[in-house]
Order: C-alpha cells, then structure tokens, then sequence
C-alpha cells in the first residue's frame, strides 16, 4: 500500500508551532507518512529525531507566500526563494525526506494578466530557477514535486496540461508533478482525465487527497472511488497524502466544521484505507 499520510496543517499554521505530539499523533492515528509545512526552512532537530524514531515516510511541502517567487521580475526576490528552496533541501536531506513539492515556480498569491514577453520572460525564469533546485536536489537524492494552483492563487501554472509543459522544457528527469484534487477540481474540465494524463506520463511524484472544499478524501462530491482505481491502475508508487486545514490556515473554510482536526484526520485515513483495500 501507498505511504497514507496527512500534511501537519491539519493541526498547525506554521511550521514553527509544530510540536512532539503533532508527530506523535500522526502515528497514532495510524498514517505511515507526515508532510511538514514549511513556512520556515527548518525543522527543529527534536522534531527530526522523533519522525525518525517512529520511521514515517516524509515529505515537505514548500510555502510560496508574499517574497518568495522564483520567477518573480526582481532578481533579489528570485534568489532569496532559491536560497530558502535549497535550505529547505538541507533540511529535507536531514530528515530522510523523499520529495519537496508544492507550487515552486512561483509564488502563491501572483496573479496577473501579463503582455505576451512578459508571460514567456516569467515561464523562462521559472525553468531556470527549478532546473537549478532540481540539480541541488539530484545531488541529495531528492525529487522535486511541482503543484498546479487554482485561479485564485496564481496565474502562471493551472492545470495538468500547463504543468507538464513546464516539466517538458525543465527536462529534469527528478521533477514531476504534484497533483492536488481541490485545486484540480476548480480548474480541470475532466478531473480524472487530466489525472489520467499525469498518471500516463509516469511523471507523477507526489499526490494530495482533498476535498473540493478542503476536507477530508471521501467527502464532498469528488468521484473518490474512481480517483484512487486510476491510480491502482497506473501503479503509482508515491505518498498519498491529506491536505486539510486548521481554522485560520491557508484554505481553511468560513463555515465552522462539526470535526474538530482529530477528527478529520481519522475519518480521511479510514476512508482512503477502506477504498484502497477494496479496489
């Protein structure tokens, strides 16, 4: 079976607020990998020690907010993103992280219609910038996961199609796609067909279980049965992994949920469980 794992969001705003019993309780809840949010490059050695100890599978979900944009215009801004990537490759090297994914090519919250040289000049940036990343990377045994985002918090990478464009003139063979039903399930005609797609490719490193609304995987009106028979059907090896919300966090809801995150963890690992034993 697939690593089921939950992103620590679920619990936390910051990586900074992440404590022993965070990564305890994942463990107890029964998920064989943890996804760290990392709004900070670093994760404090305790903290390391102990996902070790308990042997979960790792991955590292990188934070794109306000500063950090590897295709931004300003070259100060588009280094020190690279500078806080590649710190995050350290820590991820540290920490027996297989993957660091997320929406690398730019920074979450960049949305604008820009003149046609404009738009190339940005796409070749973001080429530039994650072929850099994925050399660091390569060195450590890392692969990289890059995450199409809804309209709403960026312009410059939507979809399936986009993303593996992107991939094609990066031309690093350790740069794949993260997939992320909630934001697929705003931008896609055909959710499963561009999954399909991606799953073909065999460039698929990295998925995200999520409701349309950010809840758990196996609620809301997602084909969810049908989503995990694709990715049986193209043996798609990597981590399974919830991405929910705590109030407050970056997709968190307006409407107050009747589940508190404990709750909401054990409900997303029970279905995605139950679903893959009986495909």
């Amino acid at each position: 079976m697939n690593p089921l794992g939950i992103n620590l969001w679920n619990w936390v705003i910051r990586l900074n607020e992440v404590k022993i019993e965070h990564i305890n309780k994942v463990s107890q809840l029964g998920f064989t990998a943890i996804e760290f949010p990392m709004t900070e490059a670093w994760i404090e050695a305790s903290l390391i020690e102990r996902t070790k100890t308990l042997g979960l599978n790792v991955s590292l979900c990188a934070a794109l907010g306000q500063g950090r944009d590897v295709s931004n215009f300003d070259p100060d801004i588009r280094e020190r993103t690279l500078v806080y990537l590649e710190q995050c490759l350290e820590t991820a090297s540290a920490i027996g992280a297989s993957v660091l994914v997320g929406p690398l090519y730019a920074g979450s919250g960049k949305r604008h219609h820009l003149p046609t040289d404009e738009e190339k000049r940005e796409w070749e940036l973001a080429v530039l910038g994650i072929s850099r990343l994925a050399r660091k990377a390569r060195a450590k045994g890392l692969k990289l996961a890059l995450e199409p985002l809804n309209r709403y918090r960026t312009s410059v990478v939507n979809t399936s199609k986009q993303v593996l464009q992107l991939l094609d003139d990066i031309n690093e063979d350790n740069v794949g796609v993260h997939y992320d039903t909630f934001h697929a399930a705003i931008e896609e005609d055909d959710i499963l067909a561009s999954m399909e797609e991606v799953l073909k490719s065999g460039r698929m490193y990295h998925f995200h279980a999520c409701a349309a609304n950010r809840g758990a995987p196996g609620k809301g009106y997602l084909p969810w049965k049908d989503i995990f028979a694709l990715l049986k059907k193209y043996n798609y090896q990597g981590h399974i992994t919830m991405e929910t919300f705590l109030p407050g966090g970056l997709d968190s809801g307006w409407v107050a949920s009747d589940e508190n995150p404990d709750q909401v963890a054990a409900s997303g690992l029970a279905y995605m469980r139950n679903v893959m034993e009986f495909l």
